[in-house]
């Protein structure tokens, strides 16, 4: 073989692998490493972006928008700040003054993609659609029900945490790598839409699983019933932003929403206030939290759609006895000084998580099945690895209960509220109200 055709043959082998990596390096300079929509104040006007840069990125703090099909771009330059424990930088950048159910596109940094967003509706005259759950994790669950659940096309998606399982260490940090590589792979649709994200916190989400500590921290102190007693009692020190920064390093920067004190409301429009709670994993679930609840139900009492969002169950399907008595405490205090309220000002449907099973409750009200009382929803198993639940046999509250992940997607117009939850497959597993089928 002359030297010509081994140069020839060389080159041959060489041209697809030079192309990949070509390729390569375009696909990393076009979008950023990580990307985060979500909402601090009215999701009609306005919206929270983040995105993240590595070390060797040039990291350029502006962030260009428009409305979909104008031609100018405005540029605004964004706040940047550290990725916990990482070489990483944050950006974000609050765009305000928006028009209502319109498509923004926009690009990040130096990177050349263009993505677009949705604002919602002012009024939902049309469906309003999101896909909510908890327990995400990161991994390959996580990924399919990502995809599932898109196949809704959902305005946003709310979780209701414990979201990479990092439990606030930094030598966990690939997780939260991982979970927001999962994001801009599976909620950014084939067009650029990026689905926003709605979070709270859980106990994976903080060091030790729990305010003030987990229970069997707890055990090595002043033990649990005696810890009880003093939650009971009003005399437990609430946390500082300081110490809540400290027991959740990760959640309290990588999210603009709840920010401290670690609990909030996201108001859309007249027609529905989402509350995303703090089921005693950076706070107590009693005192000023529970104060602040109730302040702001009674602001919102004449609010058609009012929909709480937390971690700790206070109808669990997993860690409950045969019969219905709860294994936790905080399970204990979501149900003495949260559900309360929620009958009072008029919640319909909580959305609940932690067990990695899936479970409905018939309508419960003052502890009894009423009609007129509130759905308990969720329980948590969006991407990890799901669990058995005790069965309706088992627990009175218990309407219906599976070993599924599942994702609920929620569907509401006007006054009217359906929930639709589907496995990692996209199969129907449960519906509420559920739809009477009337034989031919």
């Amino acid at each position: 073989m002359t030297k010509a055709m081994n140069r020839f043959l060389r080159l041959q082998l060489l041209t697809p692998i030079l192309f990949f990596l070509f390729a390569l390096q375009a696909s990393a300079q076009t979008s950023p490493v990580g990307l985060f929509l979500t909402w601090q104040n009215d999701p009609t006007s306005t919206m929270t972006i983040d995105w993240h840069t590595k070390a060797e990125d040039q990291a350029i703090d502006l962030l260009h928008f428009r409305e979909k099909g104008t031609g100018s771009w405005t540029s605004l330059t964004s706040l940047a700040f550290d990725f916990p424990f990482s070489d990483r930088k944050i950006h974000r950048l609050e765009l305000t003054g928006l028009k209502p159910d319109v498509n923004y596109e926009f690009r990040v940094g130096e990177f050349s993609r263009v993505f677009y967003f949705r604002t919602m509706p002012k009024t939902n005259d049309r469906p309003i659609r999101f896909a909510a759950g908890g327990d995400t994790s990161q991994g390959e669950m996580f990924r399919k029900m990502n995809q599932a659940a898109m196949h809704y096309n959902p305005d946003f998606i709310v979780w209701g945490g414990d979201l990479a399982y990092a439990n606030g260490k930094k030598e966990n940090i690939a997780a939260w790598y991982q979970w927001f590589e999962g994001i801009m792979r599976d909620l950014v649709t084939e067009d650029g839409r990026v689905v926003p994200l709605v979070v709270g916190i859980g106990n994976h989400d903080v060091i030790n699983h729990h305010y003030p500590a987990s229970e069997s921290n707890i055990n090595k102190g002043i033990g649990m019933p005696a810890f009880i007693a003093k939650v009971k009692r009003g005399e437990m020190e609430e946390p500082t932003d300081e110490m809540r920064l400290e027991k959740a390093p990760f959640f309290y920067r990588l999210f603009a929403f709840p920010g401290q004190p670690g609990y909030g409301v996201i108001d859309f429009g007249n027609y529905l206030s989402l509350f995303i709670l703090d089921s005693s994993h950076s706070n107590l679930i009693s005192g000023s939290q529970t104060n602040w609840l109730q302040e702001r139900l009674e602001e919102r009492k004449d609010i058609a759609n009012i929909i709480p969002v937390y971690h700790k169950p206070a109808y669990p399907s997993g860690r409950v006895q045969p019969g219905g008595n709860r294994n936790q405490f905080w399970s204990q205090e979501v149900h003495t000084h949260w559900v309360p309220l929620f009958e009072e000002y008029g919640v319909r449907v909580a959305l609940e998580n932690d067990d990695h099973t899936y479970k409905r409750s018939y309508p419960l009200l003052r502890d009894n099945i009423d009609p007129r009382g509130i759905v308990y929803l969720g329980d948590g198993s969006w991407g990890v690895e799901k669990k058995k639940p005790k069965s309706p046999e088992e627990v009175w509250y218990l309407r219906k209960s599976a070993e599924e992940n599942s994702a609920i997607i929620a569907t509401l117009q006007g006054s009217h509220q359906h929930f639709l939850m589907i496995n990692e497959n996209g199969k129907i597993i449960d519906e509420y109200p559920e739809t009477i089928k009337v034989n031919p």
